[in-house]
């Protein structure tokens, strides 16, 4: 769902991400979280950065209705 607002369309989310404690080496942080889709209520943990880029293309990406439950 994309909120139309004058000339534009806006997709809001929320993304709360964090570092593991052990992850195996500083240059490669196990990064793990969640990404919310506000307009929808859609949530999902997020387990590294591919994860979380997918989440949000998968809305861009939608038309409407495409995840309507």
């Amino acid at each position: 769902m994309k909120q139309t607002t004058g000339d534009y369309e806006a997709v809001t989310f929320i993304v709360r991400l964090w570092r593991e404690p052990h992850a195996p080496s500083e240059r490669d942080p196990d990064w793990r979280g969640t990404a919310l889709h506000v307009q929808s209520g859609t949530e999902r943990g997020i387990q590294g950065m591919e994860s979380l880029v997918q989440f949000v293309q998968n809305w861009l990406e939608s038309s409407p209705g495409d995840h309507d439950e």
